[in-house]
């Protein structure tokens, strides 16, 4: 018997691959009795102008016996298909380019869009100008509109009176503009300005700080002198008293100038941080303002970095190190800490910049048994590539210790993540 095998689409619901490598006649073409059927009508064309394709599809008369299940058994999928351009015309002598056997685009004169050609460029209507007329009635591509200034009235710029629409469907140029041509004869300008004769109007020259289209505005803001500049002190206690010379404020006009500050006098006990101490003077009669700002910083004394052991490294805490630093010793693998030294120290520094305690190890010395337990969550193999099993034993020996403050009060901040490795340098 034979049986008609589906079309390629059918195939493909079947799971069957189309390749354009495996093409042509299979083996078993004869063995199977294969023979096609005819080739069905075309598809309707994918565009009506500018290049389309159109396809058909034909199928495959086997034997219906097992061996011979299968388009494939006949040909390759790609045998049930054939495609082929369409409608590649395009309007208003636009010319089509082929880009492969199937696909292509037209390609417009200037002046001309669309994807088949079919539109010419048309700009919008052309703005009408404020003393002036426009005359001209065609809009499209390369047609010009022309503007003319009502009497007593001239172009600011005569060579913008003629537009042409572009090939971007917008008119070339800038809108023009008609101004009143007559100078100025009242003598406008105040405050010893020079009136200058302006197409449209005129023009003050005006003397030393001042503006406006008269000269009539102030134009000078305040001044100041001795503003202090930004002041570090560092301190071992919680609080600082701190003063300073207040900036001298005044006008060269003679105006009043108004001055207002956030620390009603030059004097003040500040605590740890950075302050802002600012001054801002006003003139009322135009409203310009100057301001004075510096800083205050008041800061614990820095405290200097610990020195890691020989064959060992310290560990400190990355945040709030401003204010407080602690840190602990820890040895690398195979070197325990001198059996005088306490493990569980740790080591402080706050406003005073002073370690306590001041004694530090200078060595981890080698671990050969003879001191008894050591215990191994403490020692870590290298300083580099063992920073977050440091930082973890860090952070829990930390909260462990009696200054877990720096851990309570700051959780968010108190994590592996957030510590200072110091590894010795060899």
């Amino acid at each position: 018997m034979t049986s008609l095998i589906c079309s390629v689409f059918c195939a493909l619901l079947l799971g069957l691959a189309i390749s354009s490598v495996d093409t042509g006649y299979a083996p078993t073409w004869d063995n199977c009795n294969c023979y096609w059927g005819a080739w069905k009508p075309w598809s309707t064309c994918t565009k009506s102008c500018g290049g389309g394709y159109q396809q058909r599809s034909r199928s495959v008369w086997k034997d219906d016996v097992p061996e011979c299940d299968g388009f494939e058994k006949c040909a390759s999928n790609d045998m049930g298909w054939d495609y082929q351009a369409c409608n590649t015309h395009c309007f208003n002598t636009g010319t089509f380019m082929k880009t492969s056997d199937l696909y292509g685009n037209c390609v417009c004169p200037t002046g001309i869009q669309g994807t088949c050609c079919e539109q010419v460029v048309t700009c919008g209507t052309p703005s009408t100008i404020s003393h002036g007329t426009v005359t001209g009635t065609n809009y499209t591509y390369n047609n010009q509109i022309e503007y003319t200034c009502s009497s007593g009235y001239n172009f600011t710029d005569v060579s913008q009176s003629v537009r042409t629409c572009t090939a971007q469907g917008t008119w070339s140029g800038s809108l023009p503009r008609c101004e009143y041509a007559i100078s100025c004869s009242s003598n406008p300008c105040k405050n010893g300005a020079t009136c200058i004769n302006m197409l449209g109007g005129y023009s003050c020259s005006c003397g030393y700080m001042w503006t406006g289209k008269n000269c009539e505005v102030d134009i000078h803001p305040p001044v100041f002198s001795k503003c202090p500049e930004n002041r570090t002190t560092f301190v071992s206690t919680m609080t600082s008293n701190q003063t300073w010379m207040e900036p001298d404020f005044h006008d060269p006009h003679g105006f009043e100038v108004v001055v207002t500050k956030n620390y009603p006098v030059n004097s003040f006990e500040f605590p740890w941080g950075v302050h802002i101490i600012q001054y801002f003077a006003v003139k009322p009669s135009n409203g310009l303002s100057v301001e004075c700002t510096f800083e205050m910083s008041i800061t614990p004394h820095p405290c200097p970095d610990i020195s890691p052991p020989l064959h060992g490294l310290v560990v400190c805490n990355g945040w709030m190190v401003d204010y407080a630093q602690v840190c602990k010793v820890y040895c690398l693998e195979g070197y325990t800490l001198p059996p005088d030294f306490n493990r569980d120290i740790i080591f402080n520094c706050g406003a005073t910049g002073q370690w306590i305690p001041s004694f530090k190890p200078q060595e981890c010395i080698e671990d050969d048994g003879a001191f008894g337990y050591i215990d191994k969550t403490r020692i870590f193999p290298d300083c580099v590539n063992s920073t977050t099993d440091i930082g973890i034993q860090y952070v829990s020996d930390l909260k462990r210790s009696a200054l877990n403050s720096l851990c309570t009060d700051h959780f968010e901040s108190c994590n592996e993540r957030n510590v200072r490795v110091l590894c010795h340098q060899q």
